[in-house]
């Protein structure tokens, strides 16, 4: 019969090996699949969708004022046409979020944890503490992945409920203000002037340019103010849980991640460069 150490010792040995072979054939066809998993892609694709509606309503406002006599609106039609870049950056972030939903998960289970249990139980039965190390770090990596988009969206939902309600009234008032300029413009059988039909449309007190710049200004401010919470909520949170998740994960496996030591390249280097000086100034001699 094995004794007691020794049976401690398989076990050790065994129990990684047994989780790689679980995450490939079970969890990686699984988890994808569960209602968390499921609930955080539909909340990214909604997000990416609102995104892209917002984005259609600030090109079409900013076309819209461009269209106003005189261009005394142009400045506020390149503001609004020039949001198109964040809208883009935003964009990027969310396909790589969907990307990781869709096939990071089942890459965390199906490749990078099984690695990190198999170079771990290597490390264990040869005794080597780099692959033991190593091997935790590549599995925390995997749990990661799985951990950080669905955890950001569940949180973002929980927290920001009030924020992306704004967002969605920033949208909804660009909208609208694309509409009404259009069919202000439209309409050319009335003898007012254009600051009287546009009073009359947005039901406010446009008496002159001063008063228009004012309205337009406060929707590009609701607009500034939109970007900055889709950046937070799709961007930063994910950031934050990210490094979150790596210190919780570190603490729990009394892992440390380490940066790298460039010293002693950096004293190769100096040495090389000062040796290249001198025998430059060796020939110039």
């Amino acid at each position: 019969m094995l004794s007691v150490q020794k049976s401690k010792w398989v076990v050790k040995l065994l129990l990684p090996v047994f989780v790689a072979v679980l995450s490939l054939f079970v969890l990686s066809e699984k988890i994808p699949q569960t209602q968390f998993v499921q609930t955080s892609l539909e909340s990214v694709e909604k997000s990416q969708t609102t995104v892209m509606e917002f984005a259609g309503a600030t090109l079409a406002t900013s076309i819209a004022i461009s269209a106003l006599p005189d261009d005394f609106a142009s400045p506020l039609a390149e503001s609004l046409a020039d949001m198109n870049k964040y809208f883009i950056f935003i964009l990027m972030v969310l396909f790589v979020e969907r990307l990781i939903l869709k096939q990071g998960i089942r890459l965390a289970f199906a490749l990078i944890i099984p690695i990190g249990c198999i170079l771990y139980a290597i490390g264990y039965a040869v005794k080597k503490d780099f692959f033991v190390s190593f091997g935790k770090k590549i599995g925390i990596l995997g749990l990661a992945v799985f951990l950080v988009i669905p955890c950001s969206t569940h949180i973002t939902e929980c927290v920001a409920d009030e924020y992306l309600a704004y967002v969605d009234e920033t949208i909804s008032d660009t909208k609208t203000g694309s509409d009404t300029i259009n069919e202000v413009m439209s309409n050319e059988g009335s003898d007012q002037t254009i600051f009287e039909k546009l009073s009359g449309a947005f039901q406010t007190a446009i008496q002159g340019v001063k008063d228009l710049l004012a309205y337009f200004n406060n929707m590009i401010k609701k607009c500034i103010n939109s970007i900055a919470i889709m950046i937070v909520t799709n961007f930063v949170l994910p950031l934050i849980n990210l490094f979150f998740f790596k210190w919780l994960l570190g603490e729990l496996f009394q892992i440390q991640f380490s940066k790298p030591d460039f010293t002693k390249y950096t004293r190769k280097m100096n040495a090389a460069v000062g040796s290249i000086v001198d025998k430059g100034s060796t020939d110039e001699e």
